[in-house]
């Protein structure tokens, strides 16, 4: 049976900031997966076609390995994916858009669709993941914004 997702999150950080924490590996590497994993390497082939991969070590020691393909690169506006959990399982759809929320904030909406429900995968798991993974961007983006103001205020 399959299931999709839809999350929504309003980040206070400009939208090409929000954007290219998607793209940058190291952006990635700081923030990326549920709480319970630490991204070990993570690597991007920004352009249409292009491998997105995160490779992630969990709490419990289990290795995990995402897998995507760019399907599509509008820049500060949209991203999607051909996502896999790993390199074996169902292709899925994810998407990820971003929109001006005013005040330099960044409305950010994830659609994760086509997602086959199987041994632990179900809506609930992959929906808190979600959850758990938009909480930590969030954070990141508007820590290393806050700095980044901080320091022009500075100069």
């Amino acid at each position: 049976m399959e299931f999709a997702v839809a999350l929504e999150r309003v980040i206070s950080a400009p939208r090409p900031e929000v954007y290219r924490a998607w793209l940058d590996p190291a952006l990635l590497a700081r923030w990326f997966g549920p709480d319970d994993l630490t991204v070990t390497v993570a690597s991007v082939d920004e352009q249409v076609g292009g491998v997105h991969q995160v490779e992630l070590l969990g709490t419990d020691g289990a290795h995990v390995n995402f897998v995507s393909v760019i399907e599509e690169l509008v820049p500060d506006e949209r991203i999607v994916f051909t996502f896999k959990f790993d390199p074996t399982a169902h292709e899925t759809k994810l998407t990820i858009t971003f929109r001006d929320a005013g005040g330099g904030r960044t409305a950010l909406r994830l659609e994760h669709e086509r997602i086959t429900a199987e041994g632990t995968l179900d809506g609930h798991s992959v929906e808190r993941g979600w959850g758990q993974t938009l909480a930590k961007l969030q954070v990141f983006c508007e820590t290393t914004s806050r700095v980044a103001r901080q320091e022009g205020e500075q100069a």
